[in-house]
């Protein structure tokens, strides 16, 4: 699935001028983690980290140079748990919702099953026939008058009165 690294540096020797920092794959084990701050120097006293820099193929999260560790190793172990099929919902998900923090990703991912994701339909007129033909709206409708039936605008009324939005991953529905 997707990695996320981040750098850890000492803030105290950063003010100082020196940076002293190592890299971070997460998730971690808290224990490896511990290791890791107390060699660049960060005890259980009054030295403070920071995330210096950071790189990700997890979808668009950008991460702050203060965001809470463990905030972030959770999200990176809720990510490393999903099956692809979640992992596209959740990227559709964030497409729209857009949050701003580790925090917002992290609820959005325990919530998960709020969302509906139909990753075939793109616009009004596949949202009009999926819900039409897929979900067997028109059934009752015999076959020879199905050809006179509007999609598009049939797609547009659910699209205004659902709660949903097209995205890159295909159409996310709050369910």
């Amino acid at each position: 699935m997707g990695r996320m690294s981040i750098y850890l540096t000492n803030l105290g020797e950063y003010v100082e001028g020196c940076l002293i920092g190592q890299w971070v794959q997460l998730p971690i084990p808290q224990e490896r983690l511990q290791e890791v701050l107390t060699q660049i120097g960060i005890g259980e006293g009054d030295e403070e980290y920071f995330i210096t820099d950071s790189e990700t193929d997890i979808l668009d999260i950008s991460i702050d140079e203060y965001a809470s560790l463990s905030d972030l190793n959770k999200l990176a172990a809720k990510i490393e748990e999903l099956a692809d099929f979640d992992y596209t919902k959740l990227a559709a998900v964030l497409e729209w919702e857009s949050p701003l923090a580790v925090a917002g990703v992290i609820e959005i991912i325990e919530n998960l099953d709020s969302y509906d994701l139909l990753p075939d339909v793109e616009d009004d007129e596949a949202l009009g026939e999926y819900f039409g033909v897929e979900c067997g709206v028109f059934d009752v409708i015999p076959e020879h008058l199905r050809y006179y039936i509007d999609y598009k605008r049939y797609g547009r009324d659910i699209r205004l009165e659902a709660d949903l939005c097209y995205t890159s991953y295909g159409t996310v529905i709050r369910n």
